[in-house]
């Protein structure tokens, strides 16, 4: 009896020995698959934190570019100005001349000889525009100096002249400075609400006087904050932009683990 409770005990012993062996084997495979894994993802984390600060870079890199061509563009427009409201009863042929009368009226005291138009054109208008509303005319004029006195002229005038109050007149821009200058559209109509002057600057920024000090406001955003900074836009919240991907960082530490 005694032999056979041995020879039991052995058995046991031989089969837990096994099994305990399986367990260390499994537990020593999953520690090196753990380690391999980690090890994996800090060359992961490693590598997107780099390809993060490349896209930043790149994002600078295009912003700048983008920037730039839209001052090159704009140079190119420097001497334009878009019409808005002439009749389409004014024929092509007469589009110069119209124009001429036109400007004249803004600003009597250009010569003849300074109002020497290159070209003038209709351009299309949006689909979303009434079928009945005129097409812009854009003009250049030959010299800058006689289109920056008709648009001075137009801006400190309370009124266009009579025959004309239906007409307004425009610099003519690229569509990236104005869909840029359109983000500004809630400071700028604050601004006028309240008599603030300002104006452009470049890249596209507002340039605000007021109490005799210079404001520059480089985007909508910064521009909000100032306006309820000064207690003239108080109840706006400005808006929420998407919060770009960080880096990522690790949420563990990695323990060396005995083989």
């Amino acid at each position: 009896m005694a032999a056979m409770l041995q020879k039991l005990r052995s058995s046991m012993k031989e089969d837990l020995q096994l099994a305990v062996d399986d367990i260390r084997r499994e537990v020593h495979e999953v520690g090196t698959r753990l380690n391999a894994l980690e090890e994996k993802t800090d060359d992961l984390c490693q590598a997107n934190d780099g390809i993060l600060d490349k896209i930043r870079q790149m994002e600078s890199e295009q912003a700048r570019l983008t920037a730039k061509l839209a001052d090159l563009e704009d140079r190119s427009r420097r001497n334009n100005i878009r019409v808005r409201g002439v009749p389409e009863s004014v024929a092509g042929s007469d589009i110069p001349e119209y124009l001429r009368q036109l400007f004249t009226a803004i600003q009597p005291n250009l010569e003849p000889a300074d109002l020497r138009l290159d070209r003038a054109h209709r351009v299309p208008k949006p689909a979303t525009l009434a079928r009945d509303i005129p097409r812009d005319i854009v003009t250049r004029l030959h010299y800058f100096s006689a289109k920056d006195a008709i648009l001075t002229a137009q801006r400190k005038s309370t009124a266009m002249p009579p025959g004309y109050e239906k007409i307004s007149l425009f610099a003519d821009l690229s569509p990236m400075t104005m869909a840029r200058r359109r983000a500004f559209i809630n400071v700028t109509k604050c601004l006028r609400n309240h008599k603030i002057p300002y104006r452009w600057g470049f890249p596209t920024k507002l340039l605000i006087w007021r109490n005799g000090t210079l404001t520059k406001l480089e985007d909508p955003d910064q521009g909000m904050h100032k306006l309820k900074a000064w207690g003239l836009f108080p109840d706006h919240a400005p808006p929420n932009h998407p919060v770009s991907p960080g880096q990522v960082t690790q949420e563990w530490t990695k323990v060396k683990r005995k083989k």
